[in-house]
């Protein structure tokens, strides 16, 4: 397993994956000299698991490595994860290149052999039909135990709580998975042996005819007593309340659900027994035909009394309101229900009797054929007076208004009823009599065509004066606008009623008399051979009018006056001012000038390459016919006319020194049209 001096040598020169050593001229030691070798330690795996270890250590040399079972090599010589029953091959090497080998068995153990898991318990039993039962389990023979109920999850606790009576099986495993099991029997206790319920309760009998007796209960023999009344649901309270006369069975539970009960007997007591409702009254006697009499009573013979008329609701209050002449009986019910009862005979009253109401009125007269007229009355002979037109609903106002000539009957009414009347005669009355009222205008004619005149109205014979066109419904305002040529009828009308008219004619004027649009153009002509080819432009300068916008070709009017992105050729530019007055004018877009240097080279060209490439010639696919080909062509041109990095242009001999300069001029200028 030892590698030779030979083989050795040529290691030592060469470069391996995991180091280098330079060749040295000195004598070196060899792999038997300075014997190198491994050993391994083990620790064998655990039954059904993969968790076996190899350790190796290594003398002789330095740069220690290894390889398990002909893996990949690495520094440390620790291997762990390794399955039972398994050989592992390791291969040792130094940095000399000296190499030894091991062969390591891995063999398995029961962690648990031998070992004897004792689980010892304690319970407390279960109450009957309750899981209030627990179960404390220890264990010894191992470390590390976790405990389980009935094959259940494992739990780092051995107790176990809420169980009912029943067999259970406790399983205890250690920190290596060794187990040990112990069966535990929970029983039933009876949590009311030896224990009695004693109910004890106080009561107060109910009225007759009436639920509102209560039984109080009390109990002794546990805690936490809920009680139930004639075996209906348990509560936390021993009160019940609402009861009539009868026979009641209490029953008290404790905590643990034990039970004592007690038979409670009720009896109704009469309230009223011993007791004498007396009822007085005073009272108002209504007046002859109304209903604002009234009664009030009080009562002695107990407290809280309500009061009831004719055996209608009880109210809290005595008083009895609006009730018209006849008999009536109050009847008063103290807070026991005891009554008492009396009657009251209303007789009638004239409030009027002696009183005389006397009404006084002040007018003001309509308008003929209109209903502007009003009346205004008050009254005296009595207080609160109401007041009625014709017969109709009385009102808390005298006033009157929006009334036509007639003749109109006032009435007063007082709060007792009594009347007094007063007959008023209104007649009409001319409020245009003497007025007139004058027009006067001021008027805009419209333009041609048009509806932008106007008309400008004052009055005067009145205040408050609407303005009507043509009979058309009147406004506050003596203007009118938006119309067109025509005669118009301007009405005034004053706050009276009262009317004048004037006629006006309104005549056409053409808004472009003496109007005279002048149009100068700046003009941007195209240049050739450049995008886009449209690149021209018009700008229009217009005076002589003002709200200017502007077209070409006919087309819409814009507020801009620039167009843009023009062909030379003509145009027709128009200009419309805010009347609507136009002018129009052509201008012409043209062609820019050729450049002084594609002059030049146009020339040259044109004299030295006019048999090949112009004409219609196309010698190398190149012709030059138009302007834009040279300019597109002038990489080709300086190339075979210049540079003479293409074949050569003419072929037939070179461009002397002026004409190439002519070219290279032209190129470093940008090599445009315009250059």
């Amino acid at each position: 397993m030892k590698k030779n001096v030979a083989l050795l040598l040529l290691l030592v020169c060469t470069s391996i994956s995991y180091f280098i050593i330079s060749c040295r001229h000195e004598r070196l030691e060899t792999c038997e000299e300075i014997n190198f070798q491994i050993t391994a330690t083990k620790t064998d795996a655990l039954l059904n698991n993969a968790n076996g270890t190899i350790t190796l250590t290594a003398t002789g040399g330095h740069g220690f490595k290894y390889s398990l079972n002909a893996g990949p090599l690495q520094d440390t010589g620790y291997f762990s994860g390794l399955e039972p029953f398994q050989t592992y091959r390791i291969v040792g090497y130094n940095s000399m290149g000296c190499t030894d080998t091991v062969v390591v068995p891995i063999g398995s153990f029961n962690p648990c052999q031998g070992v004897t898991i004792n689980v010892t318990t304690t319970k407390v039993d279960a109450s009957p039909g309750l899981a209030n039962g627990s179960i404390n389990a220890t264990a010894t023979g191992g470390s590390g135990y976790t405990y389980s109920l009935n094959g259940g999850a494992f739990q780092s606790s051995g107790a176990f709580s809420n169980l009912a009576a029943g067999t259970y099986t406790v399983a205890a495993q250690s920190s290596t998975g060794c187990l040990g099991t112990s069966q535990v029997t929970i029983g039933t206790i009876n949590p009311c042996a030896g224990v009695t319920v004693a109910v004890t309760t106080t009561q107060v009998n109910p009225t007759i005819n009436l639920a509102n007796g209560s039984i109080t209960a009390a109990a002794t023999g546990g805690t936490g007593f809920t009680y139930s009344i004639n075996n209906g649901a348990f509560q936390a309270s021993g009160t019940f309340s609402n009861l009539a006369a009868g026979t009641y069975t209490i029953t008290a539970k404790n905590a643990s659900g034990c039970l004592g009960a007690k038979q409670v007997s009720l009896t109704g007591i009469n309230p009223c027994a011993g007791i004498t409702v007396t009822v007085t009254t005073t009272q108002v006697n209504p007046a002859t035909g109304l209903s604002n009499g009234s009664i009030t009573a009080s009562a002695t013979g107990g407290s809280g009394f309500t009061y009831s008329l004719n055996g209608g609701a009880f109210q809290a209050n005595g008083s009895f309101s609006n009730l018209a002449t006849g008999n009536y009986t109050i009847t008063a019910k103290n807070s026991a229900g005891c009554t008492g009862t009396t009657a009251v005979a209303l007789g009638s009253t004239n409030p009027c009797a002696g009183v005389t109401i006397t009404v006084a009125t002040t007018q003001v007269n309509p308008t003929i054929g209109q209903s502007n007229g009003s009346i205004t009355a008050s009254a005296t002979g009595s207080t609160v007076f109401t007041y009625s037109i014709n017969n109709g609903t009385f009102q808390a106002s005298g006033v009157f208004s929006n009334l036509a000539a007639g003749t109109y009957t006032i009435t007063a009414k007082s709060s007792a009823g009594c009347l007094g009347t007063k007959q008023v005669t209104l007649t009409a009355s001319d409020p245009c009599a003497g007025i007139t009222v004058a027009v006067t205008t001021t008027q805009v004619n419209p333009s041609t065509g048009l509806s932008n005149g106007s008309i400008t109205a004052s009055a005067t014979g009145g205040t408050g004066f609407t303005y009507s066109i043509n009979n058309g419904a009147f406004q506050a305002s003596g203007i009118f606008s938006n119309l067109a040529a025509g005669t118009y009828t301007i009405t005034a009308k004053n706050s009276n009623g009262c009317t004048g008219t004037r006629q006006v004619t309104l005549a056409a004027t053409s808004p472009c008399t003496n109007v005279n649009i002048v149009i100068t153009a700046t003009i941007v002509h195209t240049t050739p051979c450049v995008t886009a080819t449209n690149n021209g432009s018009i700008t229009v300068t217009a005076t002589g009018s003002t709200g200017l916008t502007y077209n070409i070709g006919g087309g819409a009017y814009q507020a801009s006056n620039v167009f843009s992105n023009l062909n030379a050729a003509s145009y027709l530019i128009g200009v419309k001012d805010a009347n609507g007055c136009t002018k129009t004018q052509t201008v012409t877009v043209g062609v820019v000038p050729k450049g002084p240097l594609f002059t030049q080279v146009r020339a040259v060209i044109t004299t030295k390459c006019g048999s090949c490439h112009l004409n219609g010639g196309n010698s190398a696919g190149y012709n030059f016919d138009a302007d834009c080909s040279i300019v597109s062509k002038w990489s080709q041109i300086n190339k075979a006319c210049v540079t003479f990095q293409m074949n050569q242009m003419p072929p037939s001999q070179q461009l002397p020194a002026s004409e190439k300069a002519m070219i290279t001029n032209w190129v470093n200028a940008g090599h445009r049209y315009t250059d």
